[in-house]
């Protein structure tokens, strides 16, 4: 919430708030509750501009685009050559003297231009540094400025000198998204009563009742609704006075009736509304719930599609806007129009935050309602802004309003007791009932003493007190959390060892880390998509209330998600990605309870190069399911002591020439790997390869082996190369399993380097070939290191019809 220094000063007497200053106020709104994230002042510096008026315009005698104006600024005329094409008699404009500095360091000193001499400049908007106020193709006028104005300094005029505020504030205080929500809490530092400003409306001709009518068939979505006619409305741009208080606080300038209903809800928390009255059939509104298939296109051009959970508010024939979001393009305010009625209604907060959610809108108005909105104040901001209308846009007030008024609060409102007893013992230091009591009337609170404390009375505004212990956090948040005491914490208890699945998770995650993934913490929610193509819609769990449309399932499998990120992030320029996960995956499953089947898995997801340049490389190769697979390995190894089994995989969402089934050491499944369908990587902009793996954590839960560091052999080591015909139903695997069964102790490593199918090697095998290193805690002799060559040979000949090549 951006907040004017200059704007809240309208609302407590001349120079309460300057005593405290800017930057004071700042400070003490953060310790108040409301932290101020930024302080910046809005408007580029400049000096020496004063209204000027343009009492006469002639050709200038040398140039045929330039023309001699005469200008007045209250101390006589002067002469000034403009080379605007806008400039006109009579008009009021910024006017930079003699002297005047500019933004940019430019400095206005008497010169002659074309033989002529120019005694200052006439501005335009972006001269003076507010290019949303005007077009750089002339001279600024300022509406609405008027004959006694003439000589004042520009900024003064307009209320440049500013500071604003970035105040965050928390979803629970709705009431503080205005400059009047604010000055109810500044109002405590300055000891001075806040007032909003009086509203000077004129009524006139007949009475709106007699032309127009409120009629609201849905009390519980709308039970406030008021509404006034302004005739004779002329729409163009909003007096620079008020322009500029909406620049400072970030809001677009539009036109004089739009900008009146923004000022207003900046101004008192109120959003209004304006319709083109003409438009409206039958000159009526009726506030209804939506009805099955209804639609209507919404101010930003939008066609959406409404329900009878929804408040509407329409005309005779059809609905005009979404109550309380967004109003309808069919009865929008536009140049033409003329004779606007003017909305200020107040809806439930419930059923509009869930209707903007549901349609994906969010505006300044949604936040406001769907947070909460005072009742009784629909009837200020609705006579405010109708009085700015009359006035920025020339306009006359229907008499009387409209429609359903709030309700009138009576004196025997519900009221909360405040124990002080209990507010010592939370507050966590002992506070004075004067004082209790004093701050929560600076704030607007009704307070009755009673013996054992205070009988308190909550504002219709703060809709986040409720209980007791509010009023206790209301008096210690006013009085000061700086004045609570420090008190010595005891020790903490010393935390219980970690369960093993945690400490599973942890093994896994540091592995991980060590095979060069980084940890990534994605959405559980995905959307059909591409998706749609590779999981059928009835295996994946569909949310019954989900945050957007577009993403209404949850996840089947983790890297639906982390697939994602992956490619995200190779999109943006980065080389290679590689990500894992421990999360949670859905399926729908044979529960009793109706409750999809949850499960908690590790999952892998990796693309683009192998790994950084080197000196002998000008290019790196793509990752490949090879790199995969030795990750995997490497993961499951050091986080979960398990020799995993590739075996062939049927999974559609992996490519069919590069995907595996993951299987422990007895053959049970745990996961998959594989390059994914390159369609659905296409689909997320990547493009390149996409490898993930992915298993169910329950079966990763074995503690990692132990790790024995063995004395390094200063004997040298023998090396034997094998060449083996193995059958093609054989993995390389169990052949390696078979030589180290039959090598002995002697047997140092075992490496698999080549891999041959050809006409040289029967139908229906291949061949193998196998290094043998073979090292003692002395020196091996040939006939010795043969011996065990031929033993192994002979094993895998006998057992496993392995022959040699």
């Amino acid at each position: 919430m951006n907040v004017s220094f200059r704007w809240l000063t309208t609302f407590f007497p001349l120079g309460a708030l300057d005593a405290i200053g800017a930057e004071e106020l700042a400070r003490r709104l953060t310790l108040q509750g409301f932290p101020v994230d930024e302080v910046r002042r809005p408007f580029a510096a400049f000096s020496g501009v004063v209204l000027g008026k343009v009492l006469a315009v002639r050709p200038h005698p040398n140039a045929d685009r330039l023309t001699l104006c005469t200008v007045s600024a209250g101390d006589g005329e002067r002469q000034v050559v403009c080379g605007a094409p806008n400039v006109e008699v009579g008009a009021v404009y910024g006017y930079a003297m003699e002297g005047a500095q500019l933004p940019g360091e430019r400095s206005i000193r008497r010169t002659k231009i074309r033989g002529v001499e120019s005694q200052g400049m006439l501005c335009s908007a972006p001269e003076l540094g507010l290019d949303a106020l005007g077009s750089a193709e002339g001279i600024w006028p300022l509406p609405g400025a008027v004959e006694g104005d003439l000589g004042r300094d520009l900024r003064e005029v307009l209320d440049l000198d500013d500071v604003v505020f970035a105040i965050d504030v928390t979803s629970n205080r709705g009431d503080a998204l205005s400059h009047w929500g604010i000055a109810r809490e500044v109002q405590w530092m300055t000891g001075e009563r806040c007032t909003l400003p009086e509203v000077g409306l004129a009524e006139t001709g007949a009475p709106a009742a007699a032309r127009t009518s409120v009629s609201v068939e849905d009390p519980d979505g709308c039970p406030v609704y008021l509404g006034r006619l302004i005739d004779g409305a002329r729409v163009a741009r909003s007096p620079a006075w008020m322009q500029t208080r909406l620049l400072a606080v970030g809001q677009r300038p539009v036109n004089n009736i739009v900008d009146a209903t923004n000022f207003v809800m900046l101004e008192c928390g109120q959003p209004l509304h304006g319709f083109d009255f003409d438009r409206l059939l039958g000159g009526r509104i009726i506030v209804r719930r939506g009805r099955p298939e209804e639609r209507i296109t919404t101010l930003d051009g939008r066609e959406r599609r409404v329900d009878p959970e929804m408040t509407m508010i329409a005309d005779e024939d059809e609905a005009v806007a979404i109550g309380g979001v967004m109003g309808g393009s069919d009865s929008e305010v536009t140049d033409a129009t003329s004779t606007v009625f003017l909305e200020s209604a107040h809806f439930d907060p419930g059923r509009l935050g869930r209707t903007a959610r549901r349609l994906g809108i969010v505006t300044e108005a949604s936040v406001r309602f769907a947070r909460g909105v005072d009742p009784a104040i629909t009837v200020w901001g609705l006579d405010r802004a109708a009085a700015l209308i009359a006035e920025g846009a020339g306009g006359q007030v229907a008499e009387g309003r409209v429609g359903v008024p709030p309700a009138v609060e009576t004196a025997a409102a519900e009221r909360i007791l405040l124990r002080m007893a209990r507010l010592d013992a939370v507050a966590g230091r002992s506070i004075p009932k004067g004082e209790a009591r004093g701050v929560l009337e600076a704030v607007g609170f009704g307070v009755e003493e009673t013996g054992a404390g205070l009988a308190i009375r909550v504002p219709g505004w703060r809709f986040d007190v409720a209980r007791e212990v509010d009023l206790i956090e209301e008096v210690a948040r006013l009085s000061g959390y700086d004045r609570v005491p420090l008190t010595p914490l005891p020790s903490p208890p010393v935390a219980s060892a970690a369960g093993s699945g945690e400490r599973a998770v942890r093994r896994l995650s540091t592995a991980a880390r060590a095979a060069g993934f980084d940890e990534a913490r994605t959405p559980s929610f995905v959307g059909e998509g591409v998706l749609g193509a590779i999981f059928p819609v009835d295996k994946m769990v569909e949310l019954r209330n989900p945050i957007s449309r577009e993403n209404r399932f949850l996840r089947p499998f983790i890297f639906t998600t982390l697939g994602g990120a992956v490619c995200y992030n190779l999109k943006r320029g980065a080389e290679r990605v590689k990500l894992f996960e421990i999360g949670h995956a859905f399926a729908p499953g044979p529960r009793t309870d109706g409750l999809p089947d949850e499960s908690r898995r590790l999952a892998l997801a990796a693309a683009g190069d192998r790994g950084p340049l080197d000196w002998s490389r000008e290019s790196s190769p793509p990752y490949d399911f090879f790199d995969l697979k030795g990750d995997l390995e490497d993961v499951l190894w050091h986080g979960a002591a398990l020799r995993a089994r590739l075996v062939p995989s049927e999974r559609a969402f992996l490519h069919s020439g590069r995907r595996a089934e993951i299987l422990t050491p007895d053959g049970a499944p745990i996961g998959f790997c594989g390059e994914l369908d390159p369609r659905v990587a296409w689909s997320w902009g990547a493009n390149a390869r996409l490898y993930v793996a992915e298993c169910d954590l329950a079966a990763l839960s074995s503690e990692p082996a132990t790790v024995l560091a063995e004395e390094i052999s200063r004997a040298p080591a023998v090396q034997r190369d094998l060449a083996l015909v193995v059958p093609e139903a054989h993995a390389a695997a169990e052949v390696v399993s078979a030589v180290q069964d039959a090598a002995g102790d002697r047997l140092a490593r075992i490496a698999v380097f080549d891999r041959y199918r050809g006409p040289q090697v029967s139908e229906g095998a291949y061949s193998l070939g196998l290094r043998l290193t073979f090292q003692a805690e002395r020196t091996l002799t040939d006939s010795e290191v043969d011996a065990s060559v031929e033993r192994i040979v002979k094993h895998l000949a006998e057992q496993h019809g392995y022959t040699l090549r």
